[in-house]
């Protein structure tokens, strides 16, 4: 049987990169997917490859105001939720000396806002089916620091204590609902371009990610999407409130 079988699932930041590979495995594994993202166009083109399976919807992490739209309209389009993905994040890389407040604020509004209010939502909508699980993407830069990352770092550290916090919080109040965090490492897709940039080539750019892990390679977004697929199945029924690294050992 397939993992997901009957799962209702809504992924932020779900057009592409992580989020879409996690789509794409969750349909496979028997769920319906809701694609939540600002990128219309790549959103509904998944959805479209997707099938009856598969709706877009467009969401704004960090605003209140489309959460409350979106879980309602995903709710009423599958009958209740069981899964909730928290991929949506941006990145660029800024060191303290040079970065600016309001790409500190836009940075935290995107990827811990946007988790916060994920979370509260997803909590809720949870509950009305009776339980479910929830991951949050972090980060590898959420565990353990790097210069020119203050602004990612500091969001994706707080991704990693709201994940505790909501796990405990379901966990005691006995609601049967569990939360978790992955944390990959440098992974082939969009977000990881702004960090490549930094090298004088992409090629160097790669190889430089490359050889700060000890596998010697870049990850893929598929397997972080085999983590994702784990969490939120019933196989992990007792995992609750972990930080699971997805980073070709950068973090042993």
């Amino acid at each position: 049987m397939s993992r997901l079988e009957g799962k209702r699932a809504l992924i932020t930041g779900g057009a592409s990169g992580i989020g879409a590979a996690t789509a794409r495995l969750m349909v496979e594994e028997g769920a319906r997917v809701a694609i939540a993202d600002l990128q219309r166009e790549r959103g509904e083109k998944l959805a479209s490859e997707l099938g009856d399976a598969a709706i877009f919807c467009e969401l704004d992490v960090a605003s209140e105001e489309a959460w409350e739209r979106v879980v309602p309209e995903v709710e009423a389009a599958f009958g209740g939720l069981d899964v909730l993905v928290n991929a949506a994040g941006i990145s660029v890389p800024a060191p303290i000396d040079t970065a600016t407040f309001d790409h500190w604020k836009q940075t935290m509004s995107v990827n811990a806002d946007g988790v916060f209010l994920g979370c509260r939502a997803g909590v809720e909508a949870l509950r009305k089916s009776g339980g479910g699980a929830i991951v949050n993407v972090s980060s590898t830069l959420g565990l353990r620091g790097g210069a020119p990352f203050p602004a990612y770092s500091a969001s994706k550290g707080a991704v990693r204590m709201l994940t505790r916090c909501v796990a405990i919080r379901c966990a005691e109040e006995k609601w049967n609902i569990r939360c978790n965090s992955v944390h990959p490492g440098a992974i082939e897709t969009p977000m990881v371009e702004p960090y490549v940039g930094l090298a004088p080539t992409r090629e160097k750019g790669l190889q430089i990610l490359a050889s700060a892990h000890p596998m010697g390679r870049v990850g893929q977004p598929e397997e972080v999407a085999n983590m994702i697929v784990f969490l939120t199945s019933d196989a992990a029924s007792y995992v609750t409130g972990a930080e699971i690294p997805v980073d070709g050992g950068f973090c042993a």
